[in-house]
């Protein structure tokens, strides 16, 4: 390969070497989002080369000591770099006892700042998340998990391509805690590395998971630039880079999972949400004011009222709130959004978490953006059952049940320049952590 890099890269991946670590299957796990204490626990008495000792280490100070285990790991062998290539991840699983299948290339990919319009957000960051996971980067130096991204379809001979190399025997495999297959295959030809380079050298990549991975990219990139220019080197020859023929800085570049947008396999879970204690004066403001805009239906319990939810869709809301009959809940008109975000996209107005946190959560029970941004008092979840089950046994105030979006919602909200709320969507199945860790120390 020339010392030349384009947008889109091969790299000498980081695996683990199973006949030193064990098996896979005990050494990979979720994304760290999604690792309470309980499972943090189960991982590490798992295996102890768990990367869970490197994505969400438990020690007094977790990011030095990931550092440090990633440096013993290199030495001892236990993970082991290949030779440059571009990688097939393949996930094959079932939901609704449909058998399913998703694929993406992971590649590394030059970082851009957002305002050139080839890299597109389509949901807000929590801070807390960003310097959390700057501090691992910072560290390490290497991606431990993957960005997941999003190009266009219509790369037909990509479609081939994965096709051809589905074939071949995967390099890894592991299925993991929930029954999904994640296989991984090698791309090294240098014609097929070529061909995907081209075909998504101009391609627009739309973030669908890993927002805070990506941001805190950027930011680690800004950090060495300044660093490097604080010795006094030039722009010229130690800057960012910024051509497609640019020479190589492995901070320039982050992992990324890229999946067309009309794979069928790219499935959006709904991101329910939970607030976890209300005042006195909450509650009342919620049960005087919620017909102020929303038609109101009432039900007996929430069972009947999840049932008849799924049968409604978009627009309708369930909400179990204390001390509250379940009910679904309706906007009535949309100009009410429009007079309450007069300044944001349509097509973030039109979505039924907007609604939520615009009318419900702000205006009539005052948990403000700024609340939510720090994460203070709002919970996330898929499992609206559960949620409901925890706001009947009160250790939780109130549970609001949202459709998901689509594919296309996100896409028309990221073309008009908008950001949903966060955690707006919940991609399934997740990458896992631990198959492939980028190094940026080449």
């Amino acid at each position: 390969m020339s010392q030349l890099k384009a947008r889109i890269e091969p790299f000498p991946a980081l695996v683990f070497n199973c006949e030193r670590a064990g098996p896979l299957e005990d050494l990979i796990a979720p994304p760290y989002d999604l690792i309470d204490q309980g499972k943090q626990d189960q991982l590490y008495a798992r295996s102890p080369h768990n990367i869970v000792r490197l994505e969400l280490n438990r020690d007094a100070d977790p990011y030095a000591s990931a550092a440090a285990t990633l440096e013993r790991w290199i030495a001892a062998g236990i993970l082991q770099r290949l030779e440059p290539a571009i990688f097939l991840y393949r996930q094959e699983f079932e939901l609704d006892s449909q058998k399913c299948r998703r694929r993406g290339w992971v590649v590394r990919m030059r970082l851009e700042e957002f305002e050139r319009g080839r890299v597109l957000p389509h949901e807000r960051t929590f801070p807390k998340a960003k310097e959390d996971r700057l501090r691992l980067l910072a560290a390490t130096r290497a991606n431990i998990s993957s960005v997941f991204g999003l190009y266009p379809s219509e790369h037909q001979d990509l479609k081939r391509l994965m096709a051809e190399v589905a074939n071949s025997p995967p390099t890894l495999e592991a299925r993991d805690d929930l029954g999904i297959l994640n296989q991984v295959h090698t791309v090294d030809s240098p014609t097929q590395v070529r061909a995907i380079q081209q075909a998504l050298n101009a391609a627009p990549v739309l973030i669908a998971d890993g927002h805070h991975r990506y941001e805190t990219a950027l930011e680690y990139r800004r950090r060495v630039m300044d660093r490097t220019q604080s010795v006094g080197l030039s722009n010229s020859s130690a800057g960012m880079s910024t051509g497609e023929d640019a020479a190589f800085r492995p901070e320039d570049y982050v992992m990324i999972t890229l999946v067309a947008f009309d794979d069928p396999g790219l499935l959006i879970l709904p991101t329910h949400r939970v607030i976890h204690a209300l005042s006195g004066d909450q509650v009342h403001a919620y049960r005087v004011r919620i017909r102020e805009k929303f038609e109101v239906e009432e039900f007996k319990d929430a069972t009947a009222m999840m049932a008849q939810l799924k049968s409604r869709g978009r627009g309708y809301i369930g909400a179990v709130v204390t001390n509250t009959p379940p009910s679904i809940i309706h906007l009535r008109t949309h100009d009410d959004m429009a007079r309450a975000l007069p300044e944001t996209q349509e097509e973030v107005r039109r979505l039924d978490v907007a609604t939520l946190h615009t009318l419900i959560f702000e205006q009539i029970l005052g948990v403000t953006p700024q609340m939510v941004r720090r994460g203070k008092n709002v919970g996330y979840t898929i499992d609206g059952s559960a949620a409901v089950a925890d706001v009947a046994s009160g250790r939780t105030a109130a549970a609001f049940l949202l459709s998901p979006p689509t594919v296309n919602d996100i896409e028309k909200v990221s073309n008009a320049g908008g950001v949903m709320p966060e955690k707006s969507t919940y991609f399934y199945p997740k990458l896992q952590t631990g198959l492939l860790i980028n190094p940026l120390t080449d």
